[in-house]
């Protein structure tokens, strides 16, 4: 199990939380890619003096590093964490403790809080004379889409675990929370296309601004038609057309984010897509929907555990948000997005709960330490 108490006396929570601090002071945006460096040696600075296995790769220039317990490139267990960020003004690069038991800044829900955890209980359970099949993999592109880091470590790299715990938070509702299921995410361009003219004679010319305007509508349509109880939603995130206000454009594009549930949902939202006149659709960007089993053991092990530490129910639920948890699913390796209690990610009031730090560490602990799991143990 893991400690409470440091070697500076200081208690579990407060270890963590000094940990998060120290890494939410690297500002770890896709544009500062040497803050990201240095960020990524602080961590495995962290395990210098430890009886561990460090790997650390880069893949266009992209690092990553995985700590191992075993050296073991096929453990029993993963604990998953990012380092990059979101942009964020200067002073949420500062952490804030609130008076009321928070952390503040970017980064401590997403996820330099829970990774912070994680790297403690990896480093404790290390010091075991028996310590469990786990390692911890760090990468530092999750907010772009994950290829060079998780995807590059389960695809090339060789690393194949039998589950996976992304220490991602649940910013729902209920404590400490396992989201065992997560929607995909396509993104798509819609263009029109029309013929360029002068703005004095617009009759001469085709709109394609107004094209895509006037198939709004229809758009809008296709997925109105998803009510299901966890239905596709769209988000209009981007749009470009014409090169200059006194000419008539000949070509717009609207980029749609659409999360979907399942399969189904997206191959039915793309062929009411492609049934719309004037527009053409292009896929920008996919990544899978995740839906790991409820009654996977490791599923069940991990939900025991916590309800053990906490002493109350924890719900298996469903999240929209994605992650990287979807390149473990597309290896064929079942995981969950389980963190510590905190709100706000990519928001300018994005907050750890400090509290919620032990229970989380504990419960983490307590799982890995009971590995492997079998229908035969429950």
């Amino acid at each position: 199990m893991v400690t409470d108490a440091g070697e500076s006396g200081a208690s579990l929570g407060e270890r963590v939380a000094s940990l998060t601090a120290d890494l939410v002071e690297y500002r770890t945006t896709e544009d500062r890619p040497a803050e990201i460096d240095a960020c990524l040696s602080h961590v495995l600075d962290f395990f210098a003096d430890e009886a561990v296995d460090v790997e650390r790769f880069d893949h266009a220039g992209v690092p990553s590093a995985v700590v191992s317990l075993d050296g073991s490139r096929s453990p029993e267990l993963v604990f998953h964490g990012h380092l990059d960020v979101v942009s964020a003004a200067d002073s949420l690069f500062t952490p804030r403790y609130i008076d009321d038991g928070e952390l503040s800044g970017r980064g401590t829900a997403d996820m330099k809080g829970g990774l912070a955890a994680m790297m403690h209980v990896v480093r404790d359970l290390s010091r075991r004379a028996d310590p469990p099949s786990l390692a911890l993999m760090v990468v530092t592109d999750e907010e772009r889409g994950g290829h060079h880091g998780a995807r590059y470590l389960l695809d090339e790299a060789g690393y194949d675990p039998a589950f996976c715990i992304t220490g991602e938070p649940n910013n729902l509702d209920g404590y400490l929370d396992i989201v065992h299921r997560q929607k995909g995410v396509i993104r798509l361009d819609l263009t029109a296309t029309g013929a360029s003219a002068h703005a004095a004679t617009p009759e001469q010319g085709e709109n394609a601004i107004a094209a895509l305007m006037d198939a709004n509508p229809e758009i809008r349509a296709v997925f109105a038609a998803e009510d299901d109880d966890w239905p596709t939603t769209v988000n209009y995130g981007l749009i470009e057309g014409g090169t200059s206000v006194n000419q008539v454009p000949d070509t717009a594009t609207l980029r749609l984010d659409v999360r979907y549930p399942d399969a189904d949902a997206r191959d039915r939202v793309l062929t009411a897509l492609r049934a719309i006149d004037g527009l053409t659709v292009e896929s920008a960007g996919h990544g899978a929907p995740v839906d790991t089993d409820p009654d996977d053991p490791y599923v069940r092990g991990l939900q025991r555990h916590a309800e053990r530490v906490i002493g109350r129910d924890v719900n298996l639920v469903r999240k929209p948000h994605t992650s990287d948890l979807r390149h473990f699913a597309a290896h064929g390796v079942p995981g969950v997005a389980f963190g510590p209690e905190a709100y706000g990610s990519h928001e300018g009031y994005e907050y750890l709960v400090l509290d919620s730090v032990p229970d989380y560490c504990r419960t983490l602990a307590a799982f890995a330490e009971g590995a492997p799991y079998s229908s035969s143990s429950q």
